[in-house]
């Protein structure tokens, strides 16, 4: 058994000595059978979320009306949920009413995806009731039960579906594409920050392209934001996302490659809720894709949007990142005089009893008149040079 696992085993042991089931469930079962790296492990109990609290010293509500309930061993968090079915879908996301059940085979029943719905036991035994075993083998993306079913019950899943296609390079089911266009229209129910979860992740998958075909075949990029008007080219459809870093050179990249001017990115950003610090990242990063660099260019973008932007440059032409080239604009940038205005040897004050005249619009214009010839080293940013500057201009 891979050691995340064996660290999370003293959990079971302690619901199994207690009179409880206790299995390993989900994401991190799939990926050790894919020999993939383990992320967060899950445990699935039919211990209540009030007796899991009171066998262990410490834990954190995180949901126990819906069963979970995170235990905290050595330092790891570990989410222990309920064994659990659940009655109608209200809303297309969430069940009506969770009942607490004693049965492992109907909560995996229960679950989105057969990859996703594998148990372990503490010897490393593995319960599949649902196939998903044989479908990680067939590199299948397939829903557990009637897809229609599941996707009623929780149109997310939909989203979910083509991300893992992203993630793993799996192929989808007829059953679940067929499924995906008829009810593609449910994700309309969907709040656009879990629609943007699921974006992010799938535009960070390694299989991206064939997760922009699904969306493109089965229509479902129709549903999310913006995108029926705009469309996804096909920069957009064979970019290399998942080798950029953060969600700001993400996101930069993808309004670039739709075309969007700023004003339309901005409205596309905002339609999608990012946060005003991304949104503004994101809109830099963009602005300066393809730019033609020198000093007050790289003043005017900052180190970091420099480098980024340069990334989604490199990608965009080359489809690979050169890193000597962003080593050399690294140290191009160290190499300006000034990095901002307060890096300026003279300030405002200064230019006003230079000029003896009051505080105005001309202190902007003027210090950018000043800070051009100090990043174009045609003047030393000292201040005595720069006073003796500004006196010999007015001559």
């Amino acid at each position: 058994m891979n050691e995340p696992f064996t660290h999370a085993v003293p959990i079971l042991h302690t619901l199994h000595q207690n009179g409880y089931q206790a299995y390993f469930v989900g994401g991190a079962v799939r990926d050790v059978l894919m020999g993939r790296e383990i992320g967060d492990i899950d445990i699935a109990t039919d211990a209540t979320p009030d007796a899991v609290e009171s066998l262990f010293d410490h834990t954190i509500d995180v949901g126990k009306e819906h069963g979970t309930v995170i235990v905290i061993h050595d330092g790891v968090s570990y989410e222990v949920t309920t064994f659990r079915s659940e009655s109608e879908y209200e809303d297309f996301r969430r069940p009506k009413e969770v009942q607490f059940i004693s049965s492992l085979k109907e909560d995996l029943f229960r679950r989105d995806l057969t990859i996703n719905a594998i148990a372990m036991d503490v010897n490393g035994e593995i319960i599949d009731h649902v196939g998903g075993k044989k479908d990680i083998q067939r590199k299948r993306i397939q829903t557990v039960g009637d897809p229609a079913c599941r996707f009623q019950e929780d149109a997310l899943r939909m989203m979910r579906a083509v991300r893992f296609i992203s993630q793993l390079g799996f192929q989808l089911s007829d059953a679940t594409a067929d499924a995906m266009k008829k009810d593609k229209h449910l994700l309309a129910n969907i709040s656009v920050e879990r629609k943007k979860i699921e974006m992010e992740k799938l535009l960070k998958g390694r299989y991206y392209e064939q997760a922009i075909r699904i969306l493109i075949e089965t229509k479902l990029y129709e549903e999310l934001p913006c995108l029926s008007k705009y469309g996804l080219n096909e920069q957009l459809q064979t970019f290399p996302f998942y080798l950029l870093d953060g969600l700001e050179e993400v996101w930069g990249a993808f309004i670039h490659l739709l075309g969007l001017h700023e004003k339309e990115a901005v409205s596309f950003l905002k339609e999608w809720k990012l946060s005003t610090k991304l949104l503004k990242e994101a809109i830099a990063i963009s602005k300066y894709v393809d730019c033609n660099w020198n000093a007050e260019k790289m003043f005017e973008a900052g180190e970091s949007v420099l480098l980024s932007s340069l990334k989604v440059t490199q990608l965009k032409h080359e489809r690979r990142i050169f890193f000597d080239e962003l080593e050399a604009a690294k140290r191009s940038y160290d190499a300006l005089p000034i990095k901002n205005l307060q890096d300026l040897a003279l300030s405002g004050k200064d230019l006003m009893a230079i000029r003896q005249k009051k505080a105005g619009k001309w202190i902007a214009e003027e210090l950018d008149f000043v800070k051009k010839a100090v990043l174009q080293n045609r003047l030393e940013n000292r201040k005595e040079a720069i006073e003796e500057w500004l006196i010999a201009c007015d001559q």
